[in-house]
């Protein structure tokens, strides 16, 4: 009788972990794919995450019974859609899509072995392990630039106010013998995400109601920009007074691992300004509702359903690359260096640049027109396919990351043939005293797109009813020289636009 009762206590073991190699067998592509963008500065707060996981989870073990499975046919149904949004993330080119579907199927197959009753009190582990997933790339950039010029801005007013003249220009804080440029790097966009994690964990170990753990992540973004203006503030003192090694390499490490600290230690003790002196933690009692639902057939049914779906749906989709069509276009080898009036020259991009954007074809070439001043760089990455791995997506993030200040974007029709106007988006930028118009559309399968989630939608859409994902991305770029205003540049823009539009389809199918 021991022997039976053992052997019918293995048997669902034998189940979950037959689920969890289907899992790890059929997305270990996508989730290695994950642990890369783990490895970027601001995303290293994810290998923290799954530990943190799996102690929550410990922490409940003595009354949740993890070896006790309910099985629930209603779990399957939440993880059927969540392997729809791996595949629409991967056919749409969006990573974090495919990512938030990861986690689905982990929180669907949760709801499937212990069932809604039991399952809703694994809610807050499965709200931390949510943070593996990295901030999508436009919330980066939004978040990077707000909080460096909010961080700029009340650095300098810092500085002021222990007398030191600084004059402020963006980003950058002219100090009279120095400058001091607040780069990405120091936003404090690397904190916020692991405060907000360390917020959540504080509230949950340290603080009863919820209102007081909401309290807790609105802490969160103005002590982020205090902290880190502050930060910034003292590596101006350090710099007027001589030490400005101090603003680099492991000074600078060291600083920003303090400035994090610090702040973790004021959010601690605003947790316990907010929690009533000598109250304890109240923990919600699990009733342990364990009758397996479905009788003997669904432990079987759902097991090889989940691995099926699991494995299958991770077959299909790595294979869908050479499902798709590939259609004949001319190579970029030959792309005029007249366009109209302009005369171009061509160049070229280094091997790493070109491994980044892992485009199939691209022409890169400066174009003048004689009576004009400046130069206009044209840029058309052609993708023979796209999925999540290599895309065309707009600028914003490279520009952005090379140091330019957005001031301001927004879309414009041009007028590039008769009867015929087509949606670009304009973004004005400045680098220190340089002013630069940036444009940029899609072109993709006959389309002109310049929303970039319509045309993750149109990926999607092309890919399931068209067998094509090919497409080019194109940029289109003006420094505004001395003495000339923003309105001439863009009729520049647009000089250009008409002579390049009848070229398009050649290079790049319809």
């Amino acid at each position: 009788m021991n022997n039976l009762s053992k052997t019918e206590n293995q048997i669902p073991l034998f189940f979950f972990a037959l689920i969890s190699g289907a899992f790890l067998a059929g997305y270990w592509p996508f989730l290695q794919a994950m642990v890369h963008f783990w490895n970027n500065g601001d995303n290293s707060y994810c290998y923290l995450v799954v530990p943190i996981f799996l102690y929550l989870c410990w922490e409940k073990k003595d009354d949740f019974k993890f070896e006790k499975f309910t099985w629930s046919y209603w779990g399957f149904f939440p993880t059927l859609l969540s392997v729809s949004l791996v595949a629409a993330g991967e056919l749409g080119s969006a990573k974090t899509l495919s990512y938030i579907g990861l986690w689905g199927c982990i929180a669907g197959t949760i709801i499937t072995l212990y069932g809604w009753r039991r399952g809703r009190h694994l809610f807050f582990p499965l709200l931390i392990l949510l943070f593996v997933v990295p901030l999508p790339p436009f919330i980066n950039r939004m978040l990077t630039f707000n909080m460096k010029m909010t961080a700029s801005t009340l650095s300098a007013e810092m500085l002021r106010g222990v007398g030191i003249t600084v004059l402020q220009q963006g980003n950058i804080l002219d100090l009279g013998i120095t400058q001091l440029q607040v780069v990405d790097a120091c936003s404090g966009l690397r904190y916020i995400v692991s405060m907000i994690l360390m917020a959540l964990l504080i509230g949950h170990f340290s603080v009863n109601g919820i209102w007081k753990k909401l309290v807790l992540l609105l802490l969160v973004y103005p002590l982020t920009i205090l902290i880190n203006s502050f930060r910034i503030f003292l590596s101006g003192i350090a710099t007027l007074q001589g030490y400005d090694f101090l603003l680099e390499g492991a000074y600078h490490d060291a600083a920003g691992l303090f400035a994090f600290g610090l702040a973790g230690i004021l959010l601690y003790a605003s947790a316990r300004l907010l929690q009533r002196p000598g109250a304890a933690r109240k923990t919600r009692p699990i009733k342990a509702h364990v009758s397996a639902a479905g009788g003997r057939l669904a432990p079987v049914t759902l097991t090889l359903s989940l691995c099926l779906l699991f494995g299958g749906s991770g077959w299909a989709i790595k294979d869908m690359s050479s499902l798709m069509r590939i259609p004949e276009r001319e190579q970029f080898s030959s792309f005029p260096m007249l366009i109209g009036d302009w005369q171009g020259t061509p160049g070229s991009l280094t091997g790493e640049v070109v491994e980044g954007l892992g485009s199939d074809d691209y022409i890169m070439a400066s174009y003048q027109k004689e009576g004009l001043p400046g130069k206009l760089l044209l840029l058309i990455p052609y993708y023979n396919y796209q999925d999540s791995t290599r895309a065309a997506h707009a600028p914003q993030s490279c520009l952005l990351g090379g140091g330019w200040d957005l001031e301001h974007s927004t879309v414009r029709g041009f007028q590039v043939a008769p009867g015929k106007t087509i949606d670009v988006g304009l973004m004005h930028l400045r680098k220190g005293e340089t002013r630069m118009l940036g444009s940029y559309f899609f072109y993709q399968r006959g389309r002109v797109i310049s929303n970039p989630w319509w045309n993750k939608y149109y990926l999607m859409l092309d890919a399931l009813t068209r067998r094509r994902t090919d497409g080019a991305l194109v940029r289109v770029e003006l420094t505004v020289s001395e003495g000339q205003n923003i309105d001439e540049t863009e009729k520049m823009l647009a000089d250009f636009l008409i002579g390049l539009w009848p070229l398009l389809p050649e290079y790049v199918p319809g």
